[in-house]
């Protein structure tokens, strides 16, 4: 049945799944396809690239991939679902909008394979899945992990998210908040050096994603020598983020200061928080009923004396509401 479409051949040469399956995707895709023609508002549903990952016993070799074989690769069992499965509210949802990009890039040293798939970046983060299977039993710490920009460490702090699902095979997250570098085109750099020296080198291209709704705020408060500004509030399917700078300054003292915010919607339910960096405060997405939103900014910092005393600041500042229109 495979070759009721043959411009998928060549890319399933590449793929390792037992034909009965390719049979019963490529039927599945090529109906969608129809349905497509007819029903144009699914194209965002049936289009979008999944979450592409390698599980045990399926490979991609390919470092390209095209938009129409990822769709089928996000189809495969166990393919696409490490953004889903371990990820939170905000990247299942990217996930299963079709709104992350897809790399599917594999490399095998000393019978380890890694697969980037995943990856999406916004204005509040940077986050990169992965899998990795070996011929031998493999743990979590047997890789360093780290990432790069151009072979540069922009100002950043970064988190992993591991899951062991067999003793060869483990899956990931790699997430990163940079600190201000927010480029419109990120060229992301990951690596993964093994125990036995082996390093597995990865570069991806990505485009920043934009939150479909946004309202510029521009308030200004200043107590006890710390001056802050609400920016604007964005949301959408990633989750609802606020951006800002505040900053403490003395005659002979400063510095910037992180606030943290405490969100509640109309039915009285406190957001939960994804996300922070310095500027910025990624929490849950919004329910699709809510129409109002009470926020109140905290902030929480340290003051560094002369002496070495540390003089702690706290302050409850002013709450606000917006409107969801």
């Amino acid at each position: 049945m495979t070759d009721k479409i043959p411009s998928f051949k060549e890319e399933f040469d590449l793929i390792h799944v037992p034909t009965e399956k390719l049979d019963e995707i490529i039927t599945k895709i090529g109906t969608e396809k129809k349905l497509k023609r007819k029903r144009t508002v699914w194209s965002k549903a049936v289009l979008g690239v999944g979450a592409a990952v390698i599980a045990r016993g399926i490979l991609i070799g390919s470092a390209s991939v095209s938009p129409t074989m990822a769709q089928v690769v996000s189809s495969i069992p166990v393919i696409g679902q490490i953004y889903k499965n371990l990820g939170d509210i905000g990247l299942k949802n990217v996930s299963e909008a079709g709104l992350s990009e897809f790399s599917g890039e594999s490399k095998t040293i000393n019978g380890i394979t890694v697969t980037l798939g995943e990856i999406y970046y916004d204005d509040a983060r940077v986050t990169a899945s992965f899998s990795i299977d070996s011929e031998k039993p493999i743990t979590s710490d047997y890789f360093n992990i780290d990432h790069n920009y151009k072979g540069g460490m922009p100002l950043s702090n970064y988190g992993l998210t591991t899951n062991e699902t067999s003793p060869t095979n483990l899956t990931g997250i790699l997430k990163i908040n940079y600190y201000s570098f927010n480029p419109d085109t990120l060229e992301l750099g990951m690596t993964f050096e093994g125990k036995q020296g082996e390093l597995f080198e990865f570069r991806k291209e990505i485009v920043k994603a934009q939150y479909e709704n946004k309202i510029d705020i521009a308030k200004f408060q200043q107590i006890d020598n710390l001056n802050y500004k609400i920016n604007d509030i964005k949301w959408g399917t990633p989750g609802f983020l606020i951006s800002y700078d505040a900053q403490y300054k003395e005659e002979n003292y400063g510095r910037e200061v992180n606030l943290e915010f405490e969100v509640v919607d109309s039915s009285k339910k406190r957001l939960k928080e994804i996300s922070w960096k310095y500027g910025k405060q990624l929490f849950e997405p919004l329910e699709n009923d809510v129409t109002e939103l009470t926020i109140t900014p905290y902030a929480k910092f340290d003051i560094q004396r002369g002496d070495g005393h540390l003089e702690w600041k706290e302050h409850k500042l002013e709450p606000f509401k917006i409107t969801i229109p």
